[in-house]
């Protein structure tokens, strides 16, 4: 990097991370044709996400609102 060049934009960052982890993938999939995609239940996966995501936040809207009001 020049000393008096200008400091890289987030986005560009974001681009080239993605470069880095995007290209390599794709080549071993595009040399390996003979390997079998796994099929990944992505509807079941969101939804358990979705659902322990919400209870994470009432369990911590309650501990916030309850429990850590009455220590002091």
């Amino acid at each position: 990097m020049k000393p008096n060049a200008e400091p890289t934009c987030k986005v560009c960052k974001q681009i080239r991370m993605f470069l880095l982890f995007a290209v390599p993938i794709l080549m071993l999939i595009g040399t390996r044709p003979d390997i079998a995609v796994p099929s990944i239940p992505i509807e079941f996966i969101f939804t358990n996400f979705i659902f322990i995501g919400f209870i994470a936040v009432v369990a911590w809207r309650i501990y916030a609102d309850y429990w850590k009001g009455r220590k002091k």
